[in-house]
């Protein structure tokens, strides 16, 4: 058992010197003030939460418009397509507040999420929910993540299918097989896919927000200038610009409801479109892992800057799609645009939707490694756990122990070095597991506060995404090939999205989004004593946790019954 007295502690007060003579990494406080300004060290494990003690500075490379940038690229995606129609089903009054209520219980969900894994240690959702719920539970979540970033990946695949196919075609001058055409993308999307951090995904962030945002603009433009030719020259246009009757003759202003009185039914419908909108919890670990100086308050504003971009990107999306067409609006807002040019079409707006259409395909296309990175890391993290089942170095010192296909991974692994051949659980993390005895004098410390409902704490030298089997090239590559494989012929058998976002089910992002973290931060908060707990965030993730649970209930209850 590790003597809790040797963990490294991290000062995390921005007011005080936090960098060494090259500016990159945080430099531990001498003790004093280690002991004056840091009582409750179990939060600030070092080095998954603190700059790598190594020298290496590529640990961290992060800045703070980069994580920002790699939570909202992960943000917006396929889901923002369907958002017009939540403004359809409940009106703009009612869908605002969705879009606010989603957006704050989106934060603070992430938020204790990134605080729980500072308590425990853990690198990873899975991990986190190892502290609070033990070992079993940290391989049926990382299960449940992978299967769930499957589907999710899968879901892209159609739409890229779906909205690639028809503008190559239209390109040609022909007809253009779909699925070959989708086959084609995934190969020159594979080098992204390969990638093993979301740093070195930052220029598909930059690039997939500023082409959904073409699109944004696109139906914004439109909707706006049509509601406007409405309200001022009447439903017919008759008043309005020459040769405009394509822009006015979409929808009407009648159409158009602020303050509607939703069905339950509706509701049910729209708000977990909405709240699906902000899923984002399978990335913000690694957003954290990869941190530049990653403070509790630079996790703030990462988060909220995030959040806040977000939200508005995609608030402006839906109500722009809502005004534009109105009650003819479509489950994706796509199947609304025509590729062709229609007669009598503005010319500028045919050419702006021709681009915004490219560019919500392109955002999608750089999306896929978001996802992928995250499906591979939540298999990984499985058989990690298996590793570190097998691997304890009171059971590795022969390594003639070692199962044929631990040995198969060591001698397919071209990065292997000595020490890889050798490597046990103990190496790359120690489990404080908080038993019955954790109380006794000689095993109690004054600086790890104890709680009978917390399983563990995690000590580990670096963010679970450099262990060895995440390293491994041969798990790497394998697993990569696996997920597309997987994904791809799961997309070539389906007609539309909407079979795939129906299998996911909204119970299963409402379990990853705010379930677990919800639980995860009561159960491990609760074991911290002194001034350092939140009390009042305690309080307010059981609420939220309550209410999440009933939403999870009555939205799954209403998807079986309409089946």
């Amino acid at each position: 058992m590790k003597n809790y007295n040797s963990i490294t502690i991290i000062h995390e007060d921005d007011s005080l010197p936090l960098f060494n003579d090259n500016t990159s990494l945080l430099s531990p406080l001498p003790n004093d003030k280690q002991v004056n300004y840091n009582p409750h060290p179990q939060d600030h494990l070092a080095p998954p939460f603190s700059a790598s003690q190594s020298g290496d500075a590529s640990n961290r490379p992060s800045s703070l418009l980069v994580g920002s940038f790699n939570l909202i690229a992960t943000i917006i995606g396929g889901g923002v397509l369907s958002l017009p129609i939540a403004f359809q089903k409940c009106g703009i009054f009612t869908t605002t507040l969705f879009m606010l209520t989603s957006a704050y219980m989106t934060y603070m969900s992430l938020i204790t999420l990134c605080y729980s894994s500072r308590r425990c240690g853990g690198s990873s959702y899975g991990e986190v929910v190892r502290s609070a719920f033990g070992e079993r539970m940290e391989e049926g979540v990382s299960w449940l993540l992978f299967i769930f970033l499957l589907f999710v990946l899968a879901a892209y695949m159609v739409l890229i299918r779906d909205i690639w196919t028809p503008l190559v075609g239209l390109a040609m001058g022909g007809e253009v097989d779909g699925d070959r055409m989708l086959m084609g993308i995934i190969v020159i999307m594979l080098p992204f896919l390969f990638q093993r951090s979301l740093h070195a995904l930052r220029w598909n962030c930059y690039i997939g927000f500023g082409s959904i945002l073409v699109l944004c603009v696109a139906l914004c433009r439109g909707g706006f200038q049509r509601y406007y030719y409405q309200e001022h020259y009447g439903d017919d246009g008759q008043n309005g610009d020459e040769g405009d009757e394509a822009t006015i003759a979409a929808t009407t202003t009648s159409d158009i409801e602020f303050f509607k009185v939703p069905t339950v039914q509706d509701v049910l419908f729209s708000f977990p479109i909405v709240m699906l909108a902000f899923l984002s919890h399978f990335n913000i670990l690694s957003i954290q892992n990869t941190l530049n100086r990653p403070t509790r308050q630079r996790m703030k504003n990462v988060t909220g800057m995030a959040i806040m971009a977000s939200c508005l990107l995609m608030y402006l999306f839906g109500l722009g799609g809502y005004l534009l067409y109105g009650s003819k609006i479509q489950g994706n807002v796509l199947l609304n645009i025509p590729i062709a040019k229609i007669p009598d079409e503005d010319m500028e707006e045919y050419w702006l939707f021709l681009l915004g259409r490219i560019g919500c395909g392109t955002t999608l296309m750089l999306a896929m490694p978001l996802l992928a990175l995250p499906c591979r890391d939540a298999l990984l993290e499985v058989v990690d756990v298996l590793f570190h089942r097998s691997h304890h170095r009171s059971d590795s010192s022969d390594a003639s122990n070692d199962t044929l296909f631990w040995k198969m991974l060591h001698k397919l692994n071209r990065n292997e070095s000595i020490d890889d051949a050798a490597i046990t659980t103990e190496d790359e993390v120690d489990e404080i597991v908080m038993d019955e005895d954790i109380t006794t004098p000689e095993r109690k410390s004054p600086l790890m506060s104890m709680s009978p409902g917390r399983n563990s704490i995690l000590i580990r030298k670096d963010a679970i995404q450099r262990d060895w089997v995440f390293r491994n090239s041969m798990m790497h590559y394998g697993s990569t090939l696996m997920i597309v494989v997987c994904c791809y012929i799961g997309a070539t058998k389906v007609e539309g999205v909407a079979e795939i976002w129906s299998l996911i089910g909204s119970s299963l992002a409402f379990l990853i989004a705010f379930i677990l973290p919800f639980g995860c931060f009561i159960v491990i908060e609760n074991g911290v004593e002194g001034s350092d707990r939140h009390d009042g965030w305690i309080k307010a993730s059981a609420a939220m946790l309550v209410l999440s649970i009933v939403g999870a209930v009555v939205c799954t209850w209403n998807r079986i019954a309409s089946m």
